[in-house]
């Protein structure tokens, strides 16, 4: 049935009905607009918390690498989970509870020591049952045991040499006799100096508790610049040792350098490391740049360097060879950093491009916008040929 046909009554009708249902669109229109406003404006307060977020991971990261970075070893990276590297899962039988680790691992080989021979043997013997006093006839086997022991501690033992002064009569020069274990200077021996030196050195004690050491082994009266000075005369004594070494790394081919920051008497210092196939030399000193190097190596070097990327290996020397332990960690964090970066920057650009675009009722109610159109325009042809 086309308009034509349609009654006045008809035609007003079927105009009412097309005024409701455009009111009826007008209003979802406005419902959905009011909700478009309202994601935009989320929109936007997600992008500023995105941005703020953004920014505070950049201070963070910025704060961790002073103690990660592609330049940290591997030994003292901290671990990503706060779990302790002993702990097990809570259905594990095995879970020690007394702070222990556990046995060896699955596949690997296990390490028996190796018993000592005995330097003495002790029979043990009993004559009586303890439970009831009736006399033993013999004994019906033997259960060994081997007891490892450290003796008491023993006390320092007082040695006076009596050292005779001669005098030539050929020259008069005046010759004072030695002998191997008394030393040229000071008053303590060749044991209390070695100790003293493995004390401070390798068993990292200060001073004052190496004092305390001899005191409680030894009831050695010590003070804390008399164990000064015997690391000190250790020092002297190994100089010699020390210079070979220093010579023979400076002939090598290839040398690994490497420095660290240390406090001594605490002001900042470095220990360096030079290390080939066959000698390890350590040098602390208070600069960490190229004049240490050519301290140790000497200027006129002819070998290669395997460093890191501090400035101060350029500096001595052209012919260098970056440590692939670093190149492999800096390659590593550049690609972890690269993945974040576009992951945040897509992120960031989508909601960005949301923003600016914005969401228009003709982009999403293209539907309801053009029923309304075919209602308009059927309404105006029949009001024109009413």
């Amino acid at each position: 049935m086309s308009w034509d046909d349609l009654s006045k009554d008809e035609l007003l009708s079927r105009f009412l009905q097309m005024e409701e249902r455009i009111d009826e669109l007008e209003e979802k229109i406005a419902q959905k607009d009011k909700r478009i406003e309202e994601q935009n404006e989320r929109i936007e307060e997600q992008q500023e918390r995105i941005e703020e977020q953004q920014e505070r991971i950049e201070e963070l990261e910025t704060r961790l690498r002073k103690y990660e970075n592609p330049h940290t070893p591997p030994s003292k990276r901290r671990s990503g989970t706060d779990e302790s590297p002993t702990s097990q899962d809570d259905e594990d039988d095995d879970v020690r509870t007394d702070g222990g680790t556990p046995g060896r691992k699955d596949g690997h080989n296990p390490e028996w020591r190796s018993p000592p021979d005995p330097d003495e043997e002790i029979e043990v013997t009993s004559d009586c049952c303890p439970e009831c006093g009736d006399h033993f006839d013999e004994s019906v086997g033997v259960s060994p045991r081997l007891v490892e022991e450290v003796p008491d501690p023993q006390p320092p033992e007082v040695t006076q040499y009596n050292r005779h002064r001669y005098q030539c009569d050929s020259c008069g020069t005046e010759t004072v006799a030695t002998h191997p274990d008394c030393p040229d200077e000071g008053q303590f021996g060749v044991n209390v100096i070695a100790q003293s030196a493995l004390s401070r050195y390798d068993h990292r004690l200060p001073y004052r508790k190496i004092t305390d050491r001899f005191e409680q082994l030894h009831g050695l009266e010590l003070s804390g610049a008399s164990a000064w000075h015997a690391t000190e005369r250790a020092a002297r004594a190994g100089r010699c040792e020390y210079e070979q070494i220093r010579r023979e790394i400076q002939e090598a081919e290839i040398v690994h350098v490497d420095e660290t920051g240390i406090k001594r008497d605490g002001d900042q210092a470095w220990i360096w490391t030079f290390r080939t196939d066959e000698h390890t030399l350590y040098a602390v000193r208070e600069s960490r740049g190229s004049d240490v190097p050519a301290e140790v190596l000497g200027e006129d070097f002819a070998g290669t360097v395997i460093c890191d990327g501090w400035t101060a290996y350029p500096a001595f020397s052209s012919t260098l060879q970056r440590c692939w332990a670093h190149l492999l960690r800096e390659a590593e964090d550049v690609a972890v950093t690269t993945r974040r970066q576009n992951r945040c920057t897509g992120i960031s650009s989508r909601c960005s491009s949301v923003s600016s675009r914005g969401w228009r009722p003709t982009q999403i109610l293209v539907r309801e916008h053009r029923c309304i159109e075919r209602v308009r325009t059927a309404s105006d042809r029949s009001l024109s040929g009413q």
